[in-house]
């Protein structure tokens, strides 16, 4: 059960996880990634860190962005 995940950075990073099941948080924290810090998109809409990923979804992460 594969989840693929995109990371917009700089440079954008594609993962191909085994994470079926997971919530976008533990998914996160399992990439290495603190939470907090991402907006999780999943297969086209704007989703919190307690929805859950299943087989076959398409998850991108944004980076949040602030300044002054």
């Amino acid at each position: 059960m594969v989840v693929k995940v995109e990371v917009r950075e700089r440079e954008n990073i594609v993962y191909e996880i085994e994470a079926n099941g997971l919530t976008i948080k533990e998914l996160l924290v399992k990439l290495g990634l603190i939470p907090s810090e991402y907006v999780a998109v999943k297969n086209g809409n704007v989703v919190t860190e307690e929805d859950r990923v299943v087989d076959g979804d398409t998850l991108i992460l944004y980076p949040v962005k602030s300044g002054g």
